[in-house]
Order: C-alpha cells, then structure tokens, then sequence
C-alpha cells in the first residue's frame, strides 16, 4: 500500500505579520497539509492558530499548530520571517547586525532539524541572509532560497498605473537584483498576456520613481508594520511551486556559482524551481544598462558582506 507524505510548512517568526498571513494564505488556499508556526511568542503564535482554525474550517483541511525548534522536523519548507522589531528605516540593511544574530539561533536549529528542508528566507536584508546561512551551517545550495517577489509584484502594480492594464491582464514584470534599493527592473523582459510590453522612456521613468518612492513613503506612515498582506500572497505562490514535481520560473535570491560572472553572494535571478528546491539558475540577456546595474547591485552587496560577516 502507498501511503502520502504529509507536506508541512514550518515558519519560523510565525506569530509576526508577515510570518502570519503567509502561515494564513497557505492554510486557507490547502497549500501544504500541515503549516506550524514557530515564534519566540508562544501564545501569539496561539493567538494566530486559535483564530485561523476558525476562518479556515470551512474552505481547507490544513491543520495548524504552533510548534518549537523541534517541529521544524520533517519540513518540506521552512520559512523564516524571524527578525528584530521592524523601525522606521530608510533601507533593509539596517536591519543586518541584529538579524545576523537572529540566523545564528535559527541556523543551528535547522542544521539539527531539518537539515534536507528547502529554506525560503524571508527576513530582511534577503539576500545578505541567505547567503550567510547557507555559508555558515553547510547547507545544501539548491535548499536556500531567498523571498524577492514582492520586488517584481510592485514592479507589475507600477506598470499597471502607468500604462493603464487593470488586474486581468497576465502581467509578467521580473526585477533582479538585491532586494532593496540597488534592485534591477527589467523593462526588456516585460511580457502582457504573454506578448512582450515597450514602454516609453517617459513611462519608464514615471515607473522606476513609483518603485523608488514606496519604500519610504511606506516607512513615513510611522507604522510599527512591515508589508504583509503583499508577502502572504506572494510567499503562497512560492511555496505551491516549491511542493510541485514541475519545475516552474520564479524570481528568487539565489546562491551563485559562476551564474552571470558570479560568485560569493546570493542575489535575485531568475530561477526554475519545484519541490526539493533550486532546479537552475537562468541566465538570461540583459541590455547594457540593465548588465550595469546588475553588476553595481552584486558589488554593493558583496562589500557589505565582506564588511560585516565572519565566518
């Protein structure tokens, strides 16, 4: 007799906003049979289980539960949106010498528990912290994977506004890069409904200074939150391909080995992945301008962990 695998997601920081409404939007859309949450705030995390259960009780069979380090076990996926207290911050590094100490606690746990689980960091700065877990506990590449997506969600809601596509049209607008303010747009691999989308000089401007502007007009709200509801939705989507057996394109922070000239770092790309992880790293062609700044962007975040992480 074949008995099917349980698939579990366990997110570490499930009690915070991000950890939570991704841990909801995966439970409500049966995305995976179990999802645990683990924060530091047991009756949060409680808190969270207690009110999901009731919401999803009539539209998903997941079970969910707040659990420890130990539930990590047996994980297809590990989530971690563990962090310090969101501020109010002009850039995600500021978060980095906090959060740096946050990995070392959760790093060993992982390597204890659930050494083979793909693990989808999600705290920030993305891609300074995937590349530091995975060099500092030995993990395997193709399981670290760093959450980038709502970089190319807010690329496509910019595109939207300034060209005037409203939610039906299958918008693909990919953004490489680090995951903060040296991100890459990619204007030359802009497709709508599958067709590729030019768009003027002038509207590529007006898009580019959306982009530009969220983040601090975010932060100038001086609310305590960071962006969850965008991070739920788009940590679902990437968890449902990282439970498939096809592989799937996806826009990720990815370990590179001789990728795009290089090394020494974890940056977004595009990558095709599926259950079990990173399947290839795509190395797509880029206009001039986009080379420059992908190369700029690789630089920055390579000083900054030469500056700042020992191992």
């Amino acid at each position: 007799m074949v008995v099917n695998r349980v698939s579990k997601i366990a997110i570490i920081g499930g009690g915070g906003t991000v950890g939570s409404t991704a841990g909801f939007l995966l439970a409500l859309n049966g995305v995976a049979d179990e999802v645990c949450l683990i924060d530091i705030n047991r009756n949060l995390a409680l808190n969270h289980v207690m009110d999901m259960e009731n919401a999803i009780a009539e539209r998903s069979a997941t079970r969910v539960y707040a659990g420890d380090m130990s539930d990590l076990a047996q994980s297809d996926v590990i989530i971690v949106t563990a962090s310090v207290p969101n501020r109010n911050v002009t850039s995600r590094l500021a978060f980095l010498e906090d959060n740096l100490k946050v990995m070392d606690k959760i790093g060993e746990s992982i390597a204890k528990y659930a050494p083979e689980a793909v693990v989808v960091m999600a705290s920030n700065p993305v891609d300074l912290l995937n590349y530091y877990l995975w060099r500092k506990f030995g993990l395997k590449r193709e399981k670290c994977l760093g959450y980038t997506l709502n970089d190319s969600i807010r690329f496509a809601w910019a595109i939207r506004h300034v060209v005037g596509l409203d939610h039906k049209t299958k918008l693909f607008a990919p953004v490489i890069g680090e995951h903060g303010s040296s991100q890459v747009p990619l204007f030359s691999q802009v497709k709508a409904d599958g067709k590729p989308l030019s768009l003027t000089t002038e509207q590529k401007e007006k898009v580019r200074q959306k982009i530009h502007n969220w983040f601090l007009e975010f932060n100038q709200l001086q609310i305590n939150r960071t962006s969850g509801w965008t991070s739920g939705v788009g940590l679902s989507e990437f968890c449902q391909v990282l439970l498939d057996d096809q592989p799937q394109l996806v826009m990720a922070s990815a370990i590179l080995e001789g990728e795009y000239g290089l090394d020494g770092l974890s940056i977004g790309v595009p990558v095709m992945m599926a259950r079990g992880g990173l399947r290839q790293i795509l190395e797509w062609p880029l206009s001039d301008e986009e080379q420059k700044q992908f190369e700029a962007s690789a630089k920055a975040l390579k000083e900054i962990a030469s500056q700042t992480m020992t191992f």
